[in-house]
């Protein structure tokens, strides 16, 4: 289509809508603006504007915003533009006529890339409107819709261009509009920051590609300098570069520097251009000049050095230090330096976390200032575990955030949720045991589970049949200590966590309850079997019994969370779910970059040839799945699922059910997820418990809502024993190689 063509459907239009006499006198007094006529991604920008303004002069006549008018190419569809840059077009109104209205995916109208079109695939379908513009009621769905990447639970983009590929990946975006998008984009090259320049490796003369990356966050972790330019300065050169983008965790493109040097021919360079070296923030000058000054304060021989280490270890773990936090490591690697000399300063910093230190736990439970890492790396940094140290402190504190987020409504009906807290529930981290964020009896539990695996005998005797069989009543004494916490007596109780004074602290009001668990415990002739969902607390700790190459018991996890779980759960519901969610966690620890969502491994974990898989639990357990989890995998609207439909809440498929339906298509969303994950009737702290497990195993604890980490209690003391069975179960286990390990973690 032409230019000519283009203005003349809008001429048309104009005299449509405004009558046969728009331009001449006496008319509505308007024409294009034929100077100004564009062409543009989604076909030609035609504007128009009044006779009085564009013809005679008068500024005050103007009609401001301009309005323009899209004729989409091929179809010659006539579209609105949108009056701010990055808003999306509307197809035009007609008077007197109903029409169909557009109802686009939040995620794409969010995007600010409404310069680009609204593709076909991106409009989830209509709504009718009257010759009034009131909505009629009448809906149609697009069969051709398909959920977006953030919906899907692909990661979560930081930038235009990570939104460009990850749109592109999903068949949102045209080829062409990829290109188009691109050329707006920056990019990060690595930099050699002593000479300024790009390493061979990054740049291949034979092939004349170029490797690039999304953000600094993506760059490879040795590389603390980089070159930053915008992909339309790299295609006006004479020779444009091949690109090799990498946009993050499962997203990659493969861009030739012929493609973008005829796109940008066809859509110019409108935006200033960007062509600089910069310094990551860990290499930022200032930093030695902090760390100098600080040492100057302290009485150190020598400052310590920029925290070079830390950001590459954050960075192999997908996350980057702020400036903020490579201050505060260099002042808490500074005061761990002063603690550690003949004379120590007389007492340690009020306030841990200002000065870059965080809690950690001695043998004997009391705290010990450790480097704040921020949830981004493991300080030690050997390991060699099939899971991600990131991934596992996510999943433990997650668990911890969500109990918290459920104990005040836990068992309450929706109604009374809503009666109590309002029509959207709760929507903060309530009050539960006198504060919010508090951890309950659920988290309790979790921790000294955690203990019983780091002491079961079995890491350290691999090949001792004897030594795994061990587990069961390396559980039961596990459990009585965790019981003398909330009172009971014990003789002998030891090893570091039961020493914890901040344990001792009643959370489970129901006495019949830890009666209960009490004679399980001690082998009582009275005891009873417990059943219901608290089975699940065992699935994550019997996960970490795999950890690493060879840690694993015979009969892998399945061994672990059987005997863990059966200690007081034996019902064969509860130790199959307790199975399947054990199973589902190895991925979901997983040390690779992306973490599936739980849409996808849900699913993937039924094998129909694993003869532990079979039997009516299974085929209850799939039914499940299949009645929570919505598939995103094909086109049409998702079918997002309500907890609150799933089951009654209370039983342990139920349970199970409600945190995947909380969690599916609202990973990247995590704060709505926590919420959907507790905001229903029945068993609400564990449901938000669960989901806040499978949550943060792939966000991390920096990804979980920070507002609420904040306030809970006892972050660190999760995140240190979440740590240590990471560590206890890696190749390099601290088993042989921490001091005093068998002193914090006794055998048995």
């Amino acid at each position: 289509m032409e230019s000519a063509e283009a203005v003349a459907k809008v001429e048309e239009w104009l005299r449509a809508v405004h009558g046969p006499d728009v331009s001449a006198p006496g008319g509505a007094g308007l024409r294009v603006h034929h100077e100004k006529v564009l062409r543009v991604p989604e076909g030609w920008s035609v504007p128009y504007n009044t006779i009085a303004f564009l013809d005679e002069g008068h500024a005050e006549k103007e009609i401001f915003p301009p309005p323009s008018v899209i004729v989409r190419e091929p179809d010659g569809e006539l579209r609105q533009a949108h009056p701010q840059p990055g808003g999306l077009s509307v197809p035009v109104a007609f008077p007197g006529q109903e029409a169909w209205r557009e109802v686009v995916d939040p995620e794409y109208a969010k995007a600010g890339l409404g310069d680009l079109g609204v593709p076909p695939a991106v409009v989830a379908g209509w709504v009718q409107v009257n010759a009034e513009g009131v909505q009629t009621g009448q809906e149609r769905e697009n069969p051709e819709y398909k959920a977006g990447p953030v919906r899907r639970g692909y990661p979560k983009p930081e930038n235009r261009l990570e939104t460009l590929l990850s749109f592109a990946s999903v068949g949102w975006l045209t080829r062409e509009q990829l290109l188009i998008g691109l050329l707006r984009c920056e990019v990060y090259v690595p930099l050699d920051l002593a000479s300024g320049k790009t390493e061979r490796f990054y740049f291949n003369e034979e092939r004349a590609e170029l490797r690039v990356f999304s953000s600094t966050r993506n760059l490879p972790s040795r590389e603390h300098g980089y070159w930053r330019v915008d992909i339309a300065t790299l295609a006006g050169y004479e020779s444009p570069p091949n690109l090799v983008i990498n946009g993050g965790p499962a997203t990659f493109e493969d861009v030739s520097g012929a493609e973008l040097a005829e796109t940008a021919h066809r859509f110019p360079r409108r935006d200033t251009s960007v062509d600089v070296n910069e310094r990551c923030p860990e290499a930022d000058p200032e930093l030695e000049t902090f760390a100098a000054e600080t040492a100057a304060k302290m009485g150190l021989p020598e400052p310590v050095k920029p925290p070079l280490a830390a950001a590459e270890r954050a960075r192999r773990r997908g996350f980057e230090l702020t400036p903020e936090e490579c201050q505060k490591t260099v002042l808490g690697q500074s005061w761990l330096a002063a603690l550690k000399r003949p004379e120590p300063p007389r007492g340690r910093p009020n306030d841990l976390r200002a000065n870059g230190l965080a809690p950690g736990y001695d043998n004997e439970g009391q705290i010990q200032p450790r480097l704040d890492t921020f949830g981004k790396y493991f300080d030690r940094d050997r390991s060699s575990s099939r899971y991600g140290w990131q991934r596992v402190t996510g999943a433990f504190v997650g668990f911890a955030l969500g109990e918290a987020l459920g104990a005040a409504v836990d068992r309450m009906r929706l109604d009374e949720i809503h009666g109590t807290y309002g029509p959207d529930g709760v929507t903060d981290l309530p009050v539960a045991f006198d504060l919010p964020g508090r951890i309950g009896p659920l988290t309790q539990r979790l921790l000294f589970y955690t203990e019983a695996v780091i002491r079961s005998p079995h890491r350290e005797q691999p090949e001792n049949r004897d030594a795994e069989r061990a587990l069961g009543t390396v559980a039961r004494n596990s459990l009585m200590r965790w019981l003398h916490t909330q009172g009971a007596p014990l003789d002998n109780a030891d090893g570091w966590l039961v020493k914890v004074p901040e344990l001792r602290v009643r959370r489970t009001p129901d006495d019949a309850e830890l009666n209960a668990y009490h004679a399980l415990a001690t082998v009582s002739p009275t005891a009873m079997p417990l059943s219901g969902p608290d089975a699940l607390v065992a699935a994550l700790p019997s996960a970490m019994t795999a950890a690493g190459p060879g840690s694993a018991m015979s009969g892998g996890v399945r061994q672990a969370v059987r005997d863990l779980v059966s200690v007081t759960h034996p019902g064969e519901i509860d130790v199959e779910a307790a199975t399947y969610l054990t199973w589902l966690f190895e991925p979901a620890l997983t040390s690779e970059a992306f973490s599936y969502p739980i849409w996808n491994t849900s699913r993937e974990i039924f094998d129909e040839h694993n003869p532990h898989q079979r039997g009516p639990v299974w085929t209850d357990l799939k039914a499940m799945v299949a009645e929570s989890v919505p598939f995103f995998g094909k086109h049409g609207l998702p079918d997002l699922r309500v907890p609150e439909l799933i089951g009654d809440g209370k039983g342990t498929l139920s349970v199970l059910g409600r945190a995947f339906a909380a969690l599916s298509g609202f990973e990247n969303y995590p704060e709505q997820a926590l919420l959907r994950a507790v905001n229903h009737s029945g068993r609400s702290a564990i449901t938000g418990a669960i989901a806040g497990a499978l949550l943060g195993a792939r966000t991390g604890i920096p990804g979980l809502p920070q507002k609420w980490v904040e306030q809970l209690e006892l972050r660190y003391l999760v995140e240190n024993i979440a740590t240590d069975a990471f560590w206890h179960f890696d190749r390099h286990s601290a088993l042989h190689e921490v001091d005093g390990w068998a002193q914090r973690y006794p055998r048995w």
